[in-house]
């Protein structure tokens, strides 16, 4: 399992650990960087190379953290 970290700036009903989440990949710098947003736009990941991408976008919620500055951090598990 791969898990992966996203920023979400509001904390979301839906979003609790155990929801299924679907996430949409999108490029930078001409197709060398990715990231990922939980759809539809709730959170988003860091970049990542393009050799990192998922192969799964379904993935599950397992945790949420609040930071000190109040931003909240979901971290969600994909399948290989």
């Amino acid at each position: 399992m791969r898990e992966m970290e996203f920023k979400m700036e509001i904390n979301y009903p839906q979003i609790v650990p155990g929801a299924d989440v679907e996430v949409e990949e999108s490029t930078l710098q001409g197709g060398l960087v990715v990231y990922y947003t939980i759809i539809p736009a709730i959170a988003m990941s860091g970049n990542f190379r393009r050799q990192e991408r998922l192969e799964n976008f379904h993935g599950k919620v397992l945790s949420i953290r609040e930071s000190d500055g109040g931003a909240y951090y979901v971290t969600v598990g994909f399948e290989s």
